[in-house]
């Protein structure tokens, strides 16, 4: 029993000896960590915040960051601050050291990001061989960060390049251009850009977009008109007796009719006293829109015999509707453009030398005017801020100035006008409408007693201020003026060595210079947002001039026509011509062109909307 209890013994003691022999201590480390953004700018100072956990009963005596950039960088502080100086991605690895000597790390990913971002506008969408191209830098960058140097890259064979901040390149041929900007900051950083600039070729900038039937001719100098909303062109066709006066609306997108007014049978509809013979006749203007989007015309009633003749002034809505017309009686007149006020109130003058004032409601005032002197009125009629009223006479007999707020007309101008033509109501007078300038100033073309045409300029009471004789006589047309005052007219019709073609003169009618062409040109110019004037002849051949008076593209758009173009803000022109013996409406374009509505008086006296309000 002893031996048993001896044995027991033994071996507990042996394992109590052996526990203690054996015993280890363990030391557990930190747990590193930091707090970091996932990306920043070159040239941002990023903090990294150390939460690393040491371990109970010990602290960290060490720690060591490695920032992952080219030259090695490190820091020992426990919570440092770095500036990285290149964009990229960077592993950052921070490694502690505890009091009992152990070792660990821990690391993160963070984005750098260039804070420079390269940018540049051209002041153009396309350009034409021979335009001057202007580059400017929009190059954006964090604040302390400058740009130390710019590289252009214009994409043309000769690999051309420039180190302006805001260059110009001419480019001498037609195609896309990969244009590619390089900038460098004060970091030495480089980031790039590139655009494409497309140049085209003169000869191939005019084309035609659309063509769409009138159904019916065109008199006179009767030309569109542009919708309020500019969705819409408007013009007369038709009225020669033989077939019915029609208004019709196209689509600016297409050339799709969006609806026609038969103007015949809306002049039977609200003939007062009339046969249902009646029917549009001589429709020599052109509609004009006021700013409520109707369409004001005038036609003439000759179907219908001696007092049941009628002058109609229409009011249509934007769908076609007929919203008021007013039946003038015993109105032997020629049907004119309607001038329109700023109030909306419509003018209307005739040979019965009557001015009729009609609300955009159609209430009718009829206000006569002038002794023996004065002519009755054949010819368009303008508009000036103070309510004056211009309008010509029949027979080349004069130009009439009328005060409409008093109802009284202020003086006529008839020195050197031509003699009547045959037959009386025909030549420039009849069309034409005076161009108002801001400061007053009245500009028109007429025709000469010599035979001649010429432009004048007339100072608001009447008197001259200057003339300048064209070579051959100016049948039809007007005047345009440019943002700079330069004064735009057609050089009406050619003769013999002398070309026709349009004049530009100085303010003081001075030539600035004459560009001829072979063909009449007896339509009004217009001038786009580049300066560019654009102009059609009689054999309808689209010009188009640069203001320096060089012929930028030309293109023939049909046989012949007799109405002056219209443009809408995005440069698309819309005119009437006549091609393989039809009257057509088209639209068309000149790529780099769009309207400038800062010009003034563009298109036959008259605003784009054609509502005779000066700019």
């Amino acid at each position: 029993m002893k031996n048993i209890a001896y044995i027991l013994f033994s071996v507990l003691l042996i394992f109590v000896t052996s526990c203690k022999d054996e015993e280890t201590i363990y030391h557990t480390a930190a747990r590193p960590g930091f707090a970091v953004g996932e990306q920043y700018e070159v040239g941002e100072s990023v903090t990294f915040t150390d939460a690393t956990v040491p371990n109970e009963g010990t602290k960290i005596v060490a720690y060591l960051w490695e920032f992952g950039d080219a030259d090695k960088s490190t820091s020992t502080e426990q919570s440092p601050t770095f500036v990285f100086k290149k964009d990229g991605i960077y592993l950052v690895k921070l490694t502690v050291t505890d009091s009992n000597g152990l070792k660990v790390s821990s690391q993160k990913e963070i984005t750098v990001i260039n804070p420079t971002t390269p940018d540049f506008t051209f002041d153009k969408k396309k350009y034409v061989m021979g335009d001057l191209t202007t580059f400017t830098d929009a190059t954006t960058t964090k604040s302390g960060t400058t740009i130390t140097s710019y590289l252009w890259e214009f994409g043309d064979e000769a690999g051309t390049t420039s180190d302006k901040q805001n260059p110009t390149f001419t480019y001498t041929e037609a195609g896309a251009y990969a244009v590619k900007l390089t900038v460098t900051d004060s970091y030495g950083l480089t980031a790039s850009i590139t655009k494409s600039v497309t140049v085209l070729d003169p000869s191939q900038v005019i084309a035609v977009q659309w063509s769409s039937a009138l159904n019916g001719s065109v008199t006179g100098g009767s030309s569109p008109a542009l919708a309020k909303n500019g969705s819409a062109v408007y013009m007369l066709a038709g009225g020669n007796g033989t077939e019915p006066g029609l208004l019709n609306a196209y689509d600016v997108l297409n050339g799709s009719v969006k609806w026609t007014l038969n103007v015949d049978a809306a002049m039977v509809d609200k003939h007062d006293g009339g046969s249902a013979k009646a029917g549009a006749k001589d429709i020599y203007g052109s509609p004009s829109v006021g700013n409520n989007g109707d369409i004001y015309f005038i036609v003439r009633d000759l179907k219908d015999g001696g007092a049941a003749r009628r002058l109609f002034v229409f009011a249509v809505k934007e769908n076609g509707e007929v919203n008021w017309a007013y039946p003038g009686k015993d109105a032997n007149v020629y049907a004119i453009t309607p001038a329109i006020d700023a109030d909306g109130n419509i003018y209307v003058a005739h040979r019965s030398k009557e001015i009729w004032k009609l609300t955009s409601a159609g209430a009718c005032t009829v206000n006569k005017f002038g002794d023996s002197a004065w002519p009755g009125i054949t010819g368009g009629m303008s508009l000036s801020k103070d309510g004056t009223a211009y309008m010509f006479g029949n027979g080349n007999t004069g130009l009439c100035a009328y005060n409409t707020s008093t109802a009284t007309e202020s003086w006529l101008y008839k020195d050197d006008f031509g003699t009547a033509p045959s037959p009386a109501f025909t030549g420039s007078l009849r069309s034409a409408t005076v161009t108002v300038g801001t400061d007053g100033t009245l500009y028109s073309v007429i025709d000469l007693v010599s035979g001649k045409g010429a432009v004048i300029a007339l100072d608001p009471n009447g008197s001259l201020k200057w003339k300048y004789e064209t070579a051959g006589a100016i049948a039809d047309g007007g005047v345009v003026l440019g943002e700079d005052g330069t004064v735009y007219a057609n050089g009406g019709q050619a003769s013999g060595a002398n070309g026709a073609g349009v004049v530009a003169l100085n303010s003081d009618g001075s030539l600035k210079w004459h560009y001829t062409t072979e063909s009449d040109a007896q339509t009004v110019p217009l001038i786009d947002n580049r300066g560019y004037i654009h102009f059609i002849t009689a054999d309808a051949t689209y010009y188009i001039l640069k203001p320096d008076g060089t012929l930028f593209s030309s293109q023939k758009i049909g046989d012949s026509t007799i109405s002056s173009p219209v443009m809408d803000d995005k440069g698309n022109l819309y005119v009437s011509v006549k091609k393989d013996g039809a009257n057509v409406m088209l639209c068309v374009t000149s790529e780099a062109t769009s309207y400038n509505t800062n010009s003034a008086w563009p298109m036959r006296g008259q605003n784009p909307q054609r509502t005779g309000l000066q700019k």
